[in-house]
């Protein structure tokens, strides 16, 4: 609750996702609505937040929330999917940008709604996106490996499955592993004929001293 005060302008105190009736927080500002909200979720469901931090700085963070703890998607063109969390917020101090926080929310994300039982998370993309709006860009969740999921001219529904974000780690171990077996087995061809010369040697050696 205390580190809601780090939150960027507007984020601050915005309440455009947990209401239907809320502004963008460009244009309203309810930071006691934005605590009560956030802990109601802290005791009913969990923590609805992850930040990164640098020292006392927040440079990144995500809002996410189980469908029926966010009001905004029932006035948006298609509502969310009942087995998939949705991601409401992920945003990125300019300066801190192209370093990968995104992706390293994502898939902290991704883990913790594996373990609360979730097949997915889904997000609501923007064809154009304008400076304070609250909605995320369509291309800026294709790039962190959403896809497009119910098409709309404006608005559309993006989902990413994580049983392909889960099986992703595991194909690139598997391929490792592969590659780790061919270079060793690259080795020991190297290795067996020069094991060989030398046993010839050995061999001559020994029947020159007999004979």
């Amino acid at each position: 609750m205390d580190d809601l005060d780090a939150l960027p302008s507007p984020c601050r105190g915005c309440m455009f996702w947990q209401s239907a009736a809320a502004p963008p927080g460009d244009q309203a500002s309810d930071p006691q609505g934005q605590d009560a909200w956030w802990q109601a979720m802290q005791l009913d469901w969990g923590t609805p937040g992850k930040g990164i931090w640098d020292g006392d700085e927040l440079i990144a963070f995500a809002l996410f929330a189980p469908p029926l703890h966010v009001q905004r998607p029932r006035t948006l063109t298609f509502a969310p999917s009942d087995d998939a969390l949705v991601l409401a917020t992920l945003w990125c101090d300019p300066d801190h940008r192209g370093a990968g926080h995104a992706r390293h929310l994502m898939q902290a994300l991704a883990r913790d709604a594996l373990s609360q039982g979730y097949e997915a998370i889904e997000a609501y993309g923007a064809a154009f996106v304008r400076d304070g709006a609250c909605v995320l860009s369509g291309s800026a969740l294709e790039a962190l490996g959403f896809a497009l999921h119910r098409p709309h001219p404006t608005t559309a529904l993006y989902r990413m499955d994580l049983d392909r974000t889960v099986s992703w780690p595991q194909a690139v171990g598997h391929a490792l592993g592969e590659v780790i077996s061919s270079l060793q087995g690259r080795e020991r061809a190297r290795t067996r004929p020069a094991l060989e010369q030398r046993q010839l040697r050995e061999d001559a050696r020994t029947n020159g001293s007999s004979s």
